[in-house]
């Protein structure tokens, strides 16, 4: 089944065409006229599903998008199911010798790609005239992302023909063509097609020069020279390529000559080019150069947690299936933190306005998932789909990935409305966009239950023998809805004020947000989530990354109130210490008392129980005759709360 139901989405791009030859025919669906002469032919005569109703033809053309423009669009998805056999003719094409066709193609959701075929006729613009030559190209899946094809139509010599582009699917989604262009292709014409290098490396690490390379010449390219820069420098590192690349093939490449990352906290323009395909000059210079910026680091990582944000509402017959996955999760990844977010398919009666800013943000429908607010590779929208562990193998891959940051909550309850929460941030080493950080503080309640439709959860699973929820009703009544993010004090992405200008490295950042709880939110069921991202809206969609997230439960922080007074008391001295220092508080009551020992890049150093210490003043005693001269963080943890102070060592 669809996920994406009726909240149809097009990311259309308005993507350059290949080559600069001689153009014979073009075509971008731009324009009151775009199937002006075309001839579409509804062979299979089906009606398309409620969702898609609007492709009320063999294809049509696509509503505007937001930057105008538009693509031709066919569906698979009828009501009945069935098979498609859409096509769509161009007019007749005036061949010359060695032509290409070149255009863009899409299939939008990857757990429904459509296939196509491309079909040529030297006859009439007819079934019979296309079924009568094998077909140019058989793509049984599109990619979910835009993805260029070329085909050679040389073998037609100087012919006048007629092109189709058919949809061959079977209760699929729908299928996106544009950019369509029949050309000549120049003699010569090298593309650096991408670069295989990183965003972020650290310091001194050998970055080696690889990409891809296309020919998007007529003739075969047999040799290409590989130039590379850093920083407009005068330095440019050449490497001759030899290989035999027919026309429109690509290839890897890796430079000889290597790059050693340097100057930390600070970016690196890496520009790469090529030059003189088979000794001669580029015909077409547009698509030789490709540059990108390298951010360099130090390479410290803080302790990584992931925040996973499902987008589920009441009304969405598959969320139910959305619940179960991010319960497994949770329950197998212990650095993964959840949320639920109730918006992407309607509302419902947990939606605050922040839910439906992320889901205009991020969602293309639900149940979807960001993970970590991250823009994954082959992946158009930043909330993904769970099909083929989608979920589980994100969460997997940013559990791993470094972070510069470590982020801590504390608190103080006030009453039973009334919490003080602190929120600490250090960061150990250099964030990429120092610039647009913010810090986001969520108020979660757990196993939410209500009466009537804005509670009561539509069950697509409900006949689905094996699932958890076969038998459970459709809709649930006294669904339990979980880990639900009820507000978000911050403001929506974060407040843009706890950070006064870029973080300094390894310097400790402290704020602290009253809150006021909802009277009929389960005190016992209440956590609060904090999360550093970035958040730069003009840069696009992947610049609201997360780059790490904690979560502490009220019940966990509920005692801070009887210990405020150790908290309020705990001195270190001396501050600088040279061979010992103190560590004196005052307990409230009778608790259990440990200390860790932390350098300052969130490294344990030791880590010491005391076991029960009575109430009253007591004093810990610290050796940092072992430790080396530097800055230190004394963590004391006192039942289940912790008190940090800072102390440097001489």
């Amino acid at each position: 089944m669809k996920f994406k139901n009726y909240f149809f989405t097009i990311g259309l791009m308005t993507l350059a065409f290949a080559g600069n030859g001689q153009t014979i025919f073009s075509e971008n669906f731009n324009g009151g006229n775009a199937f002006q002469n075309w001839t579409l032919i509804n062979a299979d005569n089906r009606v398309p599903a409620a969702a898609v109703s609007f492709v009320n033809n063999a294809w049509v053309i696509t509503p505007d998008s937001a930057n105008g423009d538009s693509a031709a669009i066919s569906t698979s998805w009828y009501t009945p199911a069935g098979a498609a056999d859409d096509y769509m003719i161009t007019p007749a094409i005036y061949l010359n010798t060695g032509s290409v066709l070149s255009f863009q193609a899409y299939a939008p959701d990857a757990s429904f790609p459509d296939g196509y075929e491309v079909r040529i006729s030297n006859t009439t613009p007819t079934v019979t005239g296309l079924l009568a030559n094998p077909a140019l190209l058989t793509v049984a899946a599109e990619n979910s992302v835009w993805t260029d094809r070329n085909i050679d139509l040389s073998a037609y010599g100087t012919d006048t023909v007629y092109i189709a582009w058919r949809n061959v699917s079977n209760d699929m989604y729908v299928l996106i063509v544009d950019n369509i262009k029949v050309y000549t292709p120049l003699a010569e014409d090298a593309e650096l097609t991408s670069l295989n290098v990183n965003n972020v490396y650290p310091t001194g690490q050998t970055v080696s020069i690889a990409g891809q390379l296309t020919n998007n010449g007529g003739n075969a390219l047999t040799s290409v020279k590989l130039n590379w820069s850093v920083d407009g420098g005068a330095t440019v590192n050449t490497d001759s390529l030899s290989f035999n690349l027919s026309s429109f093939s690509s290839t890897s490449f890796t430079s000889s000559v290597s790059w050693t990352a340097a100057n930390p906290g600070n970016y690196t323009d890496l520009m790469v080019w090529l030059s003189e395909p088979n000794g001669t000059v580029d015909l077409n210079t547009v698509n030789d150069t490709v540059t990108t910026r390298i951010f360099v680091n130090n390479g410290t990582s803080g302790t990584k947690k992931v925040l996973l944000e499902e987008f589920t509402t009441a009304p969405c017959q598959f969320c139910p299936d959305g619940a179960v996955v991010v319960e497994n999760i949770l329950s197998t990844v212990p650095e993964a933190i959840g949320v639920g977010i109730h918006a992407g398919f309607g509302t419902d009666a947990m939606t605050i306005p922040a839910h439906v800013a992320y889901a205009n943000a991020f969602a293309p429908g639900a149940p979807t998932a960001t993970i970590d607010r991250v823009l994954f590779d082959g992946e158009t929208d930043v909330a993904i789909s769970r099909g083929g562990n989608g979920w589980l193998n994100a969460v997997n891959a940013q559990k791993s990935a470094a972070t510069p940051v470590n982020v801590s909550i504390s608190g103080v309850v006030n009453s039973a409305t009334s919490v003080d929460v602190t929120v600490d941030v250090n960061f150990v080493d250099y964030a990429v966009e120092a610039q647009n950080l913010r810090v986001s503080l969520f108020v979660v309640e757990d196993s939410v239950t209500g009466t009537g439709s804005g509670y009561n959860q539509v069950n697509f699973y409900n006949t689905q023998a094996g699932h958890p929820y076969f038998g459970a009703g459709n809709p649930i009544v006294g669904y339990v809805h979980r880990h639900v993010v009820r507000d978000v004090p911050s403001g929506t992405w974060g407040d843009a004020t706890y950070f006064t200008s870029s973080p300094t490295l390894n310097a400790n950042y402290s704020k602290t947000y009253n809150l006021t709880l909802a009277s009929n939110w389960k005190s016992k069921d209440i956590s609060f989530i904090a999360f550093v991202n970035y958040y730069n809206a003009s840069a696009g969609l992947d610049e609201y990354q997360i780059l790490n997230a904690e979560e502490i439960k009220l019940s966990a922080i509920v005692g801070e109130k009887e210990n405020k007074l150790a908290k309020n008391s705990l001195t270190v001295s001396p501050n600088p210490a040279d061979d010992l220092a103190v560590i004196a508080f005052e307990l409230a009551k009778a608790d259990q008392v440990s200390m860790t020992i932390l350098d300052i890049t969130g490294k344990v150093i030791s880590v010491q129980e005391y076991g029960l210490m009575s109430q009253g003043n007591q004093r810990i005693e610290l050796n940092t005759s072992s430790l080396s001269e530097g800055l230190y963080f004394v963590n004391v943890r006192i039942g289940e709360n912790q008190i940090t102070r800072k102390v440097a060592v001489k």
